[in-house]
């Protein structure tokens, strides 16, 4: 009886450090890095948006128009496949007038395969109100209400046709920090593992923030600016829609 007993602990110890062995993660370092592209393909149900004449239609059945799109795209995490976690610490603005700022380049990224990628929507709680800013927080991107408001995280204007088929405009400033999103999706395993930089497509569908948790229906809600207490649903909707509106497109 002794003797099980005995055997019964060392057993239930080698037990033991085999779980702690299994659950204790060591990053992985690699001195390797190369850079990485990021491009942002804004779409309406998959088809490139055209910001001259196009007309679309969101789940509300509410037909509009886009006049002017921007987002931010800061501080990228790309998560590895052991869960370690790269940090770019960029501050983007995508902007639909600027083709040029779609794209850019995170440098320095490790050697990995990278299965997700994280990002917020917007801008953190310390760049936010820090007054007059660089680069794209520069206020003269029209981004900026006031050093201490803050930033407009996601702005749409353009046109609806309202149930009268009046031609009615569209206004869409997203801000405050209930408004700030924080995005994660899933990546086919991106292999970086030479110095070539690769190029990766993120999919933006403008429907799915009109529609992808709660659907926004132009003929109630057509301009909101996160300014007033009569904001704080469409805010909360709205960012949780943006929250699902990004996907894998590609890598190249």
């Amino acid at each position: 009886m002794k003797k099980t007993i005995i055997n019964l602990l060392i057993i239930t110890s080698i037990l033991l450090v085999s779980c702690d062995k299994e659950e204790t993660k060591i990053p992985v370092s690699n001195s390797k890095t190369t850079n990485l592209t990021i491009n942002f393909n804004n779409t309406v149900d998959g088809v490139p948006i055209n910001t001259v004449s196009s007309q679309y239609t969101n789940e509300a059945k509410n037909k509009y128009s886009v006049s002017l799109l921007k987002y931010y795209v800061t501080n990228v995490v790309l998560v590895s496949e052991n869960n370690d976690e790269f940090f770019a610490k960029n501050y983007n603005l995508i902007d639909m007038d600027r083709p040029e700022q779609n794209t850019f380049t995170l440098l320095n990224v490790p050697y990995a395969k990278y299965t997700k990628m994280k990002f917020i929507l917007g801008v953190d709680s310390l760049r936010n109100t820090s007054g007059v800013q660089d680069g794209f927080l520069d206020p003269s991107f029209g981004m900026l209400w006031t050093w201490n408001t803050g930033y407009i995280f996601f702005k749409h204007e353009g046109s609806y046709i309202d149930s009268l088929n009046q031609t009615k405009p569209l206004r869409f400033h997203l801000g405050t920090s209930p408004g700030r999103g924080f995005v994660a999706f899933s990546l086919p395993s991106v292999d970086i593992n030479s110095s070539l930089t690769k190029k990766l497509t993120v999919n933006f569908d403008l429907n799915k923030a009109y529609s992808a948790k709660k659907i926004i229906n132009f003929n109630i809600d057509n301009d909101r600016q996160s300014e007033s207490a009569a904001d704080v649903f469409w805010i909360a909707n709205l960012k949780a829609n943006l929250e699902q509106s990004f996907s894998f497109g590609k890598v190249e």
